[in-house]
């Protein structure tokens, strides 16, 4: 018997590891409900577990079974194979710092192997070199390799563990990743060919709404590329976007303390504004500038945001108002059912222009025109934030041009180095 543990990978198509344990045997899979990753907002919490049900009910299908236990994964991991007597544990390489420091506590801990099987990414985010800068990132991408097929049954075995029902305050999309193969394809047939001019579209109408399975791994990259890449037309630019996606873990993987410091240290000497009442202003949608309160109310009724909107309300916070930005990202975050840090954190210092890629530090959004360009009919605006009518702000909580001006001219004052 060997154990198969299901992290951010939550899955049977496109699995390197469950293929290479069935390759040494029958096996059981195993999901750890690790409180270190589940502190989070109810929401995203919720997300997690429908999709661990689902693929409960994946294994089900196929005739075999999943374990689902709550606890520290350096100590639940070892307990489950000591109890199937399994001969080796298996699981999908993690990039992030908790991911790692996880994988060797449990490592240490375990008495038979734990073999870690690259993750299918399009590139590997463990590439020896680090780069800050995403082109020379992406040339390493060498093309598509075929996903690997999910197991058309599973040898039987026991199943251990309940899982808990959590009232996510928002409606969630259906889990699993039969669900998300179904809105890849509707994607793919529908939207795919338009998406490189209507990815900008503030409703989000224009993208695929795919990030929060790729949060959990319902789908891995390579078979959403895979797909795509076999449509032609529009196909490049989306797979651009999900090698990004990968240059947010290489740039975590090299640069841990991204969570914490920007990437470039002259920022971090911007004269940060901890206030409370314009953090609440901005967190709350009530900051009498349309897009970004239209943008933040609408995140609070479903979890979702389109990249535009991430890119303005971040830029609104970072560069208008001087919140401290790591306050806000994890505030931001929980509020994301696609919440995940290594592309929340490089989208923000990407939009903050804390040093991320070539973003220059002094493009700052006009927050009017953003909104007329990328909402012509203003139907988005109308939807999450009536009162407005138009782009045009009502008493905002700072004078944009004014603060616009302030950011300038402190950034342009710090020192290179």
């Amino acid at each position: 018997m060997n154990l198969v543990w299901h992290r951010g990978d939550l899955r049977l198509r496109d699995h390197p590891a469950l293929h290479s344990a069935l390759a040494h045997g029958p096996v059981v899979g195993l999901v750890v409900l690790d409180p270190n990753n589940l502190a989070t907002s109810p929401r995203r919490r919720a997300w997690f577990l429908e999709n661990v049900r689902a693929l409960r009910t994946a294994y089900r299908a196929r005739g075999g079974a999943l374990w689902v236990v709550p606890g520290l994964p350096w100590e639940k991991v070892p307990e489950a194979a000591e109890q199937l007597r399994a001969q080796a544990v298996f699981a999908l390489q993690s990039y992030t710092p908790y991911g790692r420091y996880r994988d060797r506590r449990v490592q240490e801990a375990l008495p038979v192997p734990l073999n870690l099987l690259p993750a299918p990414h399009l590139v590997p985010p463990d590439l020896p070199r680090a780069y800050k800068a995403y082109t020379p990132f992406s040339r390493h991408f060498q093309g598509i390799d075929p996903p690997l097929p999910a197991p058309e049954t599973l040898p039987a075995g026991p199943e251990e563990g309940a899982i808990p029902e959590e009232d996510a305050g928002v409606p969630l999309p259906e889990a699993g990743e039969e669900a998300a193969t179904r809105r890849l394809l509707a994607f793919l047939t529908g939207k795919l060919a338009l998406y490189e001019t209507e990815r900008n579209r503030l409703d989000g109408e224009g993208g695929s709404r795919l990030s929060p399975y790729f949060a959990v791994g319902a789908l891995s990259p390579r078979s959403a590329a895979w797909e795509a890449g076999r449509r032609g037309e529009g196909a490049r630019k989306w797979i651009a976007e999900l090698i990004w996606r990968d240059f947010s873990y290489h740039l975590l993987y090299h640069f841990p303390e991204l969570v914490e410091r920007p990437l470039s240290e002259r920022f971090a000497r911007l004269p940060w504004t901890d206030d409370e009442a314009l953090f609440e202003a901005w967190r709350q949608g009530q900051t009498g500038v349309p897009l970004v309160d239209a943008a933040m109310r609408e995140l609070w009724a479903t979890g979702f945001m389109s990249n535009r909107a991430r890119m303005a309300v971040a830029q609104f916070a970072v560069k208008y108002l001087l919140l401290p930005w790591q306050k806000a990202e994890a505030a931001f975050r929980d509020l994301l059912l696609d919440g995940d840090r290594a592309v929340n954190v490089q989208g923000w210092q990407w939009a903050g222009g804390l040093g991320v890629d070539a973003a220059p530090y002094f493009r700052v959004f006009n927050l009017v025109e953003q909104g007329r360009r990328h909402d012509p009919s203003g139907a988005w605006l109308n939807r999450w934030a009536p009162e407005y009518g138009s782009y045009e702000p009502r008493d905002p909580v700072v004078d944009l041009a004014a603060a616009r001006g302030r950011y300038l001219t402190l950034a342009r004052s710090l020192p290179a180095r």
